[in-house]
């Protein structure tokens, strides 16, 4: 199963292997993720799903303050959402999360001071993107869609994800909706899973050979 979860999501890099590949789809609001990819953190909770972890120096705020923090846009509902800033103790959170194949995020008011770097095996850089890559002036706009993308990442056939690094040397770094794809279970679940399929194995064999009662 391992392998098929693998092959099916290198198909949809169209890298080397090896190679973080990425989409940008423009848009105010979201445009959403597209299948396979679903959202399992929209910050409405400050509890993160099990297995994802936020570290460094962050925000999960539903308001917008100027000069500090925007909501991606356009906010009518008031959602949470994910900010980091130099403004901060530190400029920079890092998400943690389980071994992934594709992982994206709504990208509000995007700025060229901001960047997000994608993890791999051990937690080391594998890519890098900034917000100058995706506009070529500090627009910051919640209402453009050039300025407010749904950007996802892929790992290449040999590459698994691991996180995501934000990193702000501007106001701030808003996100929000994280979606992710291809979730590949650690090597102690694999072999809690084989476990679990032989014990049902043995007894399905144990019930074959088991003599037939005969009633009175």
């Amino acid at each position: 199963m391992r392998n098929v979860v693998l092959a099916a999501f290198a198909a949809l890099s169209a890298g080397s292997a090896g190679a973080v590949t990425y989409t940008s789809v423009m848009g105010a609001p979201d445009p959403g993720p597209t299948a396979p990819l679903a959202v399992v953190i929209d910050f409405e909770s400050a509890v993160l799903p099990a297995g994802y972890s936020l570290s460094g120096s962050w925000g999960r705020v539903n308001t917008t303050v100027s000069g500090q923090y925007a909501s991606p846009a356009p906010n009518t509902s008031k959602d949470f959402y994910f900010y980091t800033s130099s403004m901060l103790q530190t400029n920079n959170a890092t998400l943690r999360t389980p071994d992934l194949k594709a992982i994206g995020f709504y990208w509000g008011s995007i700025d060229t001071y901001n960047k997000v770097d994608v993890l791999g095996a051990g937690g080391a850089k594998i890519f890098t993107l900034s917000g100058s890559t995706l506009i070529n002036a500090n627009f910051g706009n919640q209402n453009l869609d050039a300025t407010n993308r749904r950007v996802t990442f892929f790992a290449g056939g040999d590459e698994v994800i691991t996180g995501l690094k934000f990193t702000s040397t501007g106001v701030a770094f808003e996100i929000d909706d994280i979606a992710v794809a291809g979730v590949i279970p650690e090597p102690a679940s694999w072999a809690l899973m084989i476990a679990g399929f032989g014990l049902v194995g043995a007894a399905m064999r144990r019930q074959r050979l088991a003599p037939a009662r005969v009633s009175a």
